[in-house]
This record gives C-alpha cells, structure tokens and sequence, in this order.
C-alpha cells in the first residue's frame, strides 16, 4: 500500500528530476539531488524501506542495474508485490524499476504498476510517480523476494 500514497507527485519543474519528494528518494540513497539523477529505482528502494524498515531486503540505490544483479533469479512472469524490470535496447541493460500492482494473466500477461519517473505514456523518463499497464513481453524481468504488501 505504500507506493499507492505517492501516485501523482511529480518533479518540480517537469522533467527537471528534481523536487521535494524525488530529492526525498534520491537522498536516501546516499546520493546528491542536485545531480538530477533518474529516479525510478530510488523510489523503488525507498518505498521498501518506508513499508518494512531494515526487513526490505533489495537494495536502496539509484540504480537499475544494481537491482538487476542483485537476486539470484529472474522471473519471467510476474505476481503481485514483484519488482518488474524493462529492458531498454538502445543502452543494453534492464532501464527501469517499478512494483507490480496487479497480474492480468492471457496470452500475453499484463501487469498493472505504480512507478517513479515515469508519466502517462510509459517513459523511463518521466516526470512523476503514475499506475501504468504493461506487459511482460521480450526481455521484461521481474525481482521476486519474500515479503508482500509494500505497494
């Protein structure tokens, strides 16, 4: 439930990667808000942290990368309360981190989210925290661990 109270904050001023609640995230990542860094994973961590305190057990980082090495598999479907990850082709690495908030299973599974730096039409680069549908479709991973209710 914790990712729910965050839908609709935005960066100040758009596409900017900065305001009260990203500089809030990227924070507590031991990192400096004046740098603009891309968010998602930041959220990602905090809101883990926010929901279970030192039980969250992925890591508080910035990073997409780091969440993607991290677990010692990757799903390639999904089920509520998992982490998905998008690949983006063009950088050749996982890009992108959010929390699966629902599972539509059919020939091409869909998932509902809630995630940071992103906006209405699915950028990785966004400008707030939005619900979107996605499906797991190419190379989309999802981060499985063991405890359920943070978003």
């Amino acid at each position: 439930m914790e990712a729910r109270r965050y839908l609709g904050v935005t960066e100040t001023p758009a596409g900017s990667n900065r305001g009260i609640e990203v500089d809030y995230f990227i924070r507590e990542c031991g990192l400096d808000p004046k740098l603009g860094l891309p968010w998602c994973a930041a959220f990602v961590g905090q809101i883990g942290r926010q929901a279970l305190g030192t039980a969250w057990v992925v890591p508080r980082t910035a990073s997409v990368a780091a969440i993607a090495a991290w677990p010692k598999h990757l799903f390639t479907g999904p089920i509520v309360g998992d982490l998905f990850l998008l690949w983006h082709e063009d950088l050749g690495r996982f890009a992108h981190v959010g929390f699966v908030e629902k599972v539509t299973p059919g020939v091409t599974i869909g998932f509902a989210t809630i995630e940071g730096n992103t906006n209405p039409g699915g950028s990785r680069e966004g400008y707030g925290v939005f619900r979107r549908e996605r499906a797991a479709v190419g190379k989309t991973r999802f981060v499985r661990w063991t405890e359920e209710g943070v978003i």
